[in-house]
């Protein structure tokens, strides 16, 4: 798992993604850049930067993590956890991606398509989508998966 040689800054990532969800229709005024969100466990302490956060009223349609590698390794339980401990209601997907490769996690079935960003689903699917009902979870273990996936493990 090594870093790319040319990455992108994270704004000009974040544009690039901004501009992926456009043309799937998404209007400018639902997207926040990079939120931060503190997180502790115990002694450890965490500044979570969130690339990127699509959202409209009440309702979060996705959580964008970029990860600058070339090799893009995935912990998609880390972003459950992440959006279990500090969402209500639970966002509908997860996005984690190199720009290159994508990961869409279905955050209510835990389902992931991998692919590249053609997996994004349009605005109009995502307004007439039905998650279900999202899964009882135990704090305590989310913010240790959280803790994990935070620390690179």
């Amino acid at each position: 798992m090594g870093n790319c040689k040319e990455t992108l800054s994270i704004e000009k990532a974040v544009s690039f993604l901004k501009e992926i969800f456009k043309a799937k229709g998404y209007p400018e005024n639902s997207f926040l850049e990079n939120q931060i969100i503190s997180f502790s466990y115990n002694n450890l302490h965490f500044t979570i930067e969130i690339s990127l956060i699509i959202k409209e009223n009440n309702q979060v349609y996705f959580l964008v993590d970029y990860k600058p590698m070339e090799k893009l390794s995935f912990f998609e339980r880390g972003v459950l956890a992440l959006a279990r401990l500090f969402f209500k209601p639970l966002p509908y997907f997860g996005l984690v991606t190199n720009l290159k490769t994508f990961a869409l996690i279905d955050l209510y079935n835990f389902n992931i398509t991998k692919g590249e960003k053609d997996i994004i689903p349009t605005y109009d699917v995502i307004l007439s989508y039905s998650p279900g009902f999202s899964k009882e979870f135990k704090p305590d273990l989310e913010k240790k998966i959280l803790v994990i996936y935070l620390s690179g493990g």
